[in-house]
């Protein structure tokens, strides 16, 4: 006869609550993967081998040392496991825990970070900015990962101008670290080779210490250090703190944060431009009509002056005229005057000029005639 899932699940759920030695035991194992919410708390006890889930009720919480409940701490947990039918699983209910010491993730942790940064490779002044136009980003994380997903779909939702280079890397496992230092050294190799890489981002998602201890690894905080390529470090959650974090020049608290920091903005930048060509357009405009409206004032500035100039030429020509008129021999000549020329032409204006007997030419308004010198009497001055 078949059994259903849940007179199963029933049944284990029995067996486990009647189970003496799943009651108030205590366990030893290293915190990971904290987490809280409506009051309750919620985090992963390892051994190294073996996890299992825990729960802290509220009504536990009350009291209890919460400094000892942080990632990587070990502790001695004490409590009873609690099944849940309906989803066929179990977790270890906390009810008290007791301080053991910290964990070896956090212990091995501590130990490299005191000698990575008393060797300067946490020195911000190692540490680049990141480019403001980006052609290509390099992405060193799993091809399979929620955090490729994560990055492309951030990218692509902002930029249609930077590439995505994925290197498919190996980010969990006793082989990670070797294929995080393989990828960084390709990357790089890549953008010596002339394709060039402008920020890399490395990284992956979530998980437990265990999960992302490929990121507190040495050989990858020398590799992260020695990229030519600025690097965003992109490890875990928010919460999470690696090695590579505070060795990149960068650390981001999410691959999609990391995303946002990489790529800039097409579609803002477009809108920027366009609104920075309109106002170019708007202040030109005005000072188009500005210098119109200076050059019209001008123009009539001038014409009003050379008006004023040409009558006044005007004038000073037609006084020139008239006194020229008035100056003319000719006129003098025709109110009865005669001029008396010699034989070369000269004018006799004295009669000292005048010989007795001399000829001499005699003009009048309307000809010549010719005369001759007879007397000559000189005036008493």
């Amino acid at each position: 006869m078949a059994h259903s899932v849940t007179a199963l699940n029933n049944y284990i759920e029995r067996v486990l609550k009647s189970d003496p030695n799943l009651h108030n035991i205590e366990l030893e194992g290293e915190i990971s993967q904290v987490s809280s919410s409506r009051g309750h708390m919620y985090l992963t006890l390892t051994d190294g081998t073996s996890s299992i889930r825990c729960n802290i009720w509220q009504s536990y919480l009350v009291g209890m040392d919460l400094s000892l409940l942080k990632t990587g701490r070990r502790i001695i947990a004490r409590g009873s496991i609690s099944p849940y039918a309906k989803g066929g699983s179990y977790s270890f209910s906390i009810t008290e825990v007791k301080e053991y010491g910290e964990g070896d993730l956090m212990a091995e942790f501590l130990r490299l970070k005191k000698k990575l940064e008393a060797e300067g490779l946490f020195d911000p002044a190692h540490k680049r900015p990141l480019p403001t136009f980006q052609r290509r980003i390099g992405v060193i994380t799993s091809d399979t990962g929620a955090a490729v997903e994560d990055i492309k779909r951030t990218v692509t939702r902002k930029n249609d101008f930077t590439d995505l280079l994925i290197f498919p890397t190996l980010v969990q496992g006793v082989a990670a670290p070797a294929s995080i230092i393989r990828s960084i050294a390709l990357a790089n190799e890549v953008d010596r080779a002339g394709t060039r890489i402008d920020v890399l981002i490395v990284g992956r998602g979530g998980g437990s210490a265990e999960d992302l201890a490929a990121f507190n690894d040495e050989g990858v905080a020398r590799a992260i250090y020695a990229s030519e390529i600025p690097v965003i470090s992109a490890v875990g959650h928010e919460s999470d703190f690696s090695i590579a974090d505070l060795v990149a020049d960068y650390r981001a608290a999410t691959p999609t944060a990391a995303a946002e920091a990489a790529a800039m903005d097409t579609y803002e930048l477009r809108d920027m431009i366009a609104a920075s060509r309109q106002q170019l357009y708007q202040s030109l405009e005005s000072k188009f009509s500005s210098e119109r409206t200076i050059v019209t004032n001008l123009i009539r500035s001038m014409q009003s002056g050379l008006r004023s100039k040409l009558t006044e030429y005007r004038l000073q020509v037609r006084n020139a005229v008239t006194m020229l008129e008035q100056n003319d021999p000719m006129n003098i000549l025709s109110k009865g005057y005669a001029a008396v020329l010699t034989d070369n032409g000269t004018i006799v204006s004295s009669v000292r000029d005048v010989t007795a007997g001399g000829r001499y030419h005699v003009r009048v308004s309307d000809g010549t005639f010719g005369a001759e010198a007879i007397s000559i009497e000189e005036e008493k001055q």
